[in-house]
């Protein structure tokens, strides 16, 4: 995207500030601010989540909420402002479609749970005031680091989906078969194939948890046999995501 030509305008000036890779490839000052209270937002939502660390400073949190909420609507409006730089955003149409953008989407979404403020909670409030977590997201338009992941991953969506159906396929094929080995010693823990979809996933994606394992020779063996085939499989994605960088790496 080009911006285009025109006098030093006051929307000229706050999108040199706010928008990155456009003419130079490094941060201002200010988006270095818009980075940090990222961040930080991103603290305080995973900091007041523990209850008791919300009750103790509630409203030390509440203030905090109001405070990076104004900050992001007041960037969010800078931002509306600015984006008539942008050629294909220019006038009120060009404005309507930037908001229905993905990043702006995302930008009212890290707003919104400020409206939540003074309301009783329950689950769906809970739900909602997490979507400030998106804040995170938004530093999506600050890096080309995470552009280049995004590209090496469509890049590669066939055969990252087909190594998602093999390595579920084996999760299911685990699960079916410790429950027939272990439902009998263990009905509890195996008494049924999605009982024993926890035992797979934890074995075939980690070393297991310890919580439920197999007792008889048959399904400590076959629990074996799982553990080995899983180091392929779960490691597939990571081997086709290695060679799409690479791809991409020598493009450049």
């Amino acid at each position: 995207m080009k911006a285009s030509k025109k006098k030093q305008t006051l929307s000229s000036k706050i999108f040199q500030h706010i928008n990155l890779g456009i003419e130079k490839n490094k941060f201002t000052f200010v988006q270095k601010i818009i980075i940090f209270l990222i961040v930080s937002s991103c603290v305080v939502v995973v900091v007041e989540s523990e209850k008791e660390i919300y009750l103790n400073n509630q409203k030390l949190f509440d203030n905090l909420r109001f405070f990076f909420g104004f900050v992001f609507c007041i960037e969010y409006i800078l931002r509306l402002i600015a984006v008539g730089e942008i050629k294909k955003f220019q006038g009120v149409s060009g404005r309507i479609r930037y908001i229905f953008s993905f990043w702006a989407l995302v930008d009212l979404l890290a707003i919104l749970p400020l409206l939540t403020s003074g309301i009783n909670e329950n689950f769906l409030l809970r739900l909602f005031r997490l979507f400030r977590l998106l804040s995170f997201a938004r530093l999506g338009r600050y890096s080309v680091a995470i552009q280049n992941v995004l590209e090496a991953i469509s890049n590669r969506k066939s055969e990252l989906f087909f190594s998602i159906i093999i390595s579920t396929s084996l999760l299911f094929i685990s699960s079916s078969f410790m429950y027939l080995l272990e439902a009998e010693a263990q009905p509890e823990a195996f008494g049924s194939i999605l009982r024993s979809v926890w035992w797979a996933a934890a074995a075939l994606t980690t070393v297991g948890y310890g919580d439920v394992y197999p007792i008889t020779a048959l399904g400590k063996f076959f629990a074996v046999i799982s553990a080995f085939s899983s180091i392929g499989v779960v490691a597939l994605p990571a081997g086709i995501l290695a060679g799409s960088f690479s791809e991409r790496f020598k493009k450049k």
